[in-house]
């Protein structure tokens, strides 16, 4: 496998904080979409949530988000390029995710996120999302999130 060039990894990089400061917004789908390819699958069963096959379905998970979450804060770092083949980069990273639900519920977590990324015409972007628990998960992250 050859190393990943540092213009790719910084990219990939950029879309990782990108995705963090996107969601922690709670505003703005199409900015929050626009690190995604139109086919991106987004997997997140391993915590608890949702498999979603394309940015659609994407789009009406984090719409419900958006609605119920007051305060979001991610902290990304460790990011460790996982793979290069000349045109997709595989990178990992661990996120410590917080959030704060309108009805007063909160959720803190340690994750890890793992992003598939191609170079598209409109830049980098994710074409496969995985997140993968680092710690034991809190129950309050059905009690919020669950139900989508």
């Amino acid at each position: 496998m050859p190393q990943m060039p540092e213009d790719v990894r910084t990219a990939i990089e950029r879309l990782m904080i990108d995705y963090c400061y996107n969601v922690d917004a709670l505003e703005d789908m199409d900015r929050f979409l626009s690190i995604f390819t139109e086919d991106a699958v987004t997997d997140m069963t391993a915590i608890g949530l949702p498999l979603m096959k394309d940015r659609g379905e994407l789009k009406a998970f984090f719409e419900g988000v958006f609605e119920t979450m007051s305060h979001h804060f991610h902290f990304i770092s460790n990011f460790r390029p996982e793979s290069w083949d000349g045109e997709v980069g595989i990178m990992q990273a661990y996120v410590i995710g917080m959030g704060h639900s309108k009805d007063g519920n909160t959720v803190a977590v340690q994750v890890r996120y793992r992003m598939e990324c191609i170079e598209t015409a409109d830049g980098w972007k994710c074409r496969h999302y995985t997140i993968t628990p680092m710690m034991p998960l809190p129950g309050s992250l059905d009690e919020i999130h669950g139900d989508r």
